[in-house]
């Protein structure tokens, strides 16, 4: 079964970018805009993985994650950012932008094996 990736992030151009290199893996990639819209989309359908963006207008990834896992304790959350200031201790996944997508397409492959 392939995981079913949301992607956040409020720049289109990095939002094709990862959903065809992630489709393209096998991975279900569904992305949009906004943490607002992000959780529309978590209501309406199960997805294995959440990654963000964490500088957006609105809601910040940091705030997407808070309330996503509030709602979906299970779901896997990822945040995207240029900064590493920004990088804060807990749980959350924080990756490096600009995105090693290959090792990141590796690190979600290994973890739907075990899922």
């Amino acid at each position: 079964m392939s995981l079913r990736i949301l992607i956040v992030d409020d720049d289109l151009g990095t939002l094709r970018i990862l959903a065809m290199l992630l489709t393209r893996v096998g991975f279900i990639a569904e992305t949009c805009e906004s943490g607002a819209r992000a959780l529309e989309l978590l209501r309406a359908s199960p997805h294995d993985v959440l990654l963000t963006d964490y500088l957006m207008p609105g809601m910040n990834g940091a705030e997407l994650v808070a309330i996503a896992r509030a709602s979906w304790p299970q779901l896997r959350c990822m945040i995207m950012s240029g900064l590493r200031a920004n990088h804060a201790a807990g749980d959350v996944e924080w990756l490096d932008k600009p995105l090693d997508v290959e090792a990141l397409a590796a690190t979600l492959g290994a973890a739907g094996e075990h899922d």
